[in-house]
């Protein structure tokens, strides 16, 4: 039997040599295909993701910001490319679990439905008896998986995503499987328990800040103070689609002001000195 810690050398040797490719799993390739195009085009589908929920995928995503998608919405419906983005991301995700099986690693339980403290997941599959992640990942973003700094630096929230996987299936062992897509490497990051987090408690944790209709939690992140004396969201915030919700009290409650710099938008919380350069109303 193979082992999981040997997978990428294995996928890489498989790919330099060249192999025949059994029709069962060519056909699970193909079948992912089909369905998730047919996902791509249905309206339903869209309507469904909108609707809010606590999953296993979003546990560590920032409470407040859950707070936000619950009970003040921004509605914001995904631009096309954003589709194309994230639709090729989970064909990439799919040719990984193929390329698994293609390596002939033992590949099981694919999108197997597990449940903790009440709440549903689907992990990706159980990869030489290791509950497995695969994930697409930017250039910057691959780095965290190929180096080991994920588990200090994680925005996204994927150590609780396989953390409660890890405590659903009760195992003491996971991995992330993750693919570059700018230049197509592969990375494998073990995880072990030690480097798990406690999703049970995070999950009544959030259960329990969204029970409460009328007060967001306490704020993701602080602001940075510059030089002049000017409050700024910081790089977390900037991105984030909640930002006039959230900070609506900045700028004694005038709400945040954004200024057009040449590097880009700059979100001021408070302004001690007024910048030079043109405010965007």
């Amino acid at each position: 039997m193979k082992n999981i810690d040997n997978l990428v050398e294995d996928i890489y040797e498989v790919i330099d040599s060249g192999t025949e490719v059994h029709e069962e799993d060519m056909q699970f390739f193909l079948d992912f295909i089909r369905d998730e195009t047919t996902k791509f085009f249905s309206k339903e589908d869209r309507e469904r993701d909108h609707k809010p929920s606590i999953r296993m995928s979003n546990i560590g995503k920032e409470a407040r910001k859950m707070w936000y998608d619950f009970y003040e919405p921004v509605n914001r419906d995904l631009k096309p490319n954003e589709r194309i983005k994230f639709f090729y991301g989970h064909m990439l995700e799919a040719f990984l679990l193929f390329l698994c099986k293609v390596a002939n690693h033992d590949v099981r339980d694919m999108q197997r439905e597990v449940q903790l403290n009440g709440i549903k997941g689907h992990i990706d599959a159980v990869i030489d008896g290791v509950v497995t992640d695969a994930k697409s990942s930017s250039s910057f973003g691959f780095r965290k998986f190929d180096r080991g700094e994920l588990f200090s630096n994680d925005p996204f929230g994927y150590v609780y995503q396989i953390s409660g996987y890890m405590q659903a299936l009760d195992m003491d062992r996971g991995a992330f499987l993750a693919i570059d897509k700018q230049y197509g490497d592969l990375a494998l990051l073990p995880v072990e328990d030690m480097d798990t987090l406690d999703a049970s408690k995070r999950i009544d944790y959030l259960k329990d800040v969204l029970a409460d209709k009328g007060q967001p939690p306490e704020r993701c992140y602080d602001e940075e103070i510059e030089d002049n004396g000017n409050r700024s969201l910081c790089s977390q915030c900037r991105w984030c689609h909640h930002k006039y919700n959230c900070w609506s009290d900045s700028n004694k409650g005038e709400g945040i002001r954004t200024f057009n710099y040449s590097r880009g938008y700059k979100y001021l919380t408070h302004v001690q000195k007024l910048p030079r350069v043109e405010e965007v109303l």
